[in-house]
């Protein structure tokens, strides 16, 4: 299966944020636009809302995840105006 953003559940790029001061590393470089130091950058970046985030999911456990919250949701609802 695909693995796919826990945010949004859609497609995602490798993240461009250096490790050491969450800056934008400067394009086919490994230096920090901030401290000008090399630097690494981990995790992912969300295509659609633009999160970062380290863990990529798989699609069934995103849906389920979703499923699942929303379900939540609706028992809050019921409980909270007594339907």
């Amino acid at each position: 299966m695909p693995e796919v953003s826990p945010c949004c559940g859609c497609g995602y790029e490798d993240s461009f944020i250096t490790d050491c001061c969450t800056a934008e590393i400067y394009t086919g470089s490994d230096v920090c636009s901030s401290c000008e130091r090399e630097a690494d950058c981990s995790g992912y970046i969300c295509n659609e809302c633009g999160n970062w985030f380290e863990q990529l999911e798989e699609r069934r456990e995103w849906y389920a995840r979703i499923k699942e919250n929303a379900a939540e949701e609706r028992a809050d609802a019921r409980r909270k105006y007594g339907e």
